[in-house]
């Protein structure tokens, strides 16, 4: 298993890159899982809904499931640290691309809008690795456009065997 972060600034276009790496790394073959990191303190269950209920009543973590899917709602898991949580539901997958966790030690790619960015959030001390920006700038690191899709997972396949020591 392995862990790429995107991060970036709010309203960057972290997401749409995500949407963008998750089918190209699935066409080379990878079984890719994604994990999300938010500041809002969403409300996911709905209240008047079974699983709403047995989490008013009480359970610290309700798992709901479907002919098609699984939805989990935990607020005991919640409190263990992302690796916990990458080990125990993302084992079996190859590559986990994660939205957010900037303060990780994982590899991140950083999604920068040079309109409103003057620099990146994370150096080379944070484990940034690539930069997705609209325009070319002289960093330490390879810049890619939200156009070069191919050219980045490349990279990123590079980076991985790297790691993997291949």
């Amino acid at each position: 298993m392995r862990i790429l972060l995107v991060v970036g600034r709010k309203k960057r276009g972290k997401t749409s890159l995500v949407e963008k790496l998750v089918p190209e790394f699935k066409r080379r073959g990878y079984r890719v899982g994604t994990i999300k990191y938010t500041t809002i303190d969403h409300q996911f269950d709905t209240p008047g809904k079974d699983s709403f209920r047995h989490t008013k009543a009480g359970a610290g973590t309700t798992l709901v499931l479907s002919p098609k899917r699984i939805a989990l709602f935990s607020s005991d898991l919640r409190k263990k640290e992302p690796d916990e949580l990458f080990k125990l539901f993302f084992q079996d997958y190859d590559l986990i691309i994660g939205e957010g966790f900037k303060n990780s030690p994982y590899p991140k790619i950083e999604v920068l809008d040079s309109s409103q960015d003057i620099k990146p959030l994370c150096g080379e001390k944070d484990n940034l690795i690539a930069l997705v920006c609209d325009k070319k700038i002289d960093l330490k690191v390879p810049v890619f456009s939200f156009d070069e899709i191919e050219q980045l997972v490349d990279f990123l396949e590079k980076q991985i065997q790297k790691d993997k020591g291949d």
